[in-house]
């Protein structure tokens, strides 16, 4: 009994690792264009709802989405829109901050 609640907790904490690996890291601004990329598991509608909370972003098309810059708000992954790229939005390697191009 005991060695089957121990294997159910190793599942479980597995796949909560893997689960936390997908969301982008707290305090990061991730480009949508990587948002929406592996390793991460953010769908379309979950950043234009992002978008939509955030007064300072008109709406936008679905091709507009990966050009706008996100901040990822807490340790589970959830997102606001930062701003809209007119440029472009520039992604960085690894764990840098991504940024609008000027």
């Amino acid at each position: 009994m005991l060695s089957q609640i121990t294997i159910a907790l190793g599942l479980f904490m597995a796949g909560a690792s893997a689960q936390q690996a997908a969301n982008c890291q707290y305090q990061s601004l991730k480009c949508g264009s990587v948002l929406l990329a592996a390793p991460f598991t953010y769908t379309e509608a979950q950043l234009t709802a992002a978008i939509n909370d955030t007064a300072s972003i008109p709406e936008l098309d679905t091709a507009q989405i990966s050009q706008t810059l996100f901040h990822c708000t807490d340790i589970l992954g959830t997102v606001t829109g930062n701003a809209f790229c007119f440029a472009g939005c520039d992604s960085k390697p690894g764990v840098r901050n991504d940024q609008c191009i000027l």
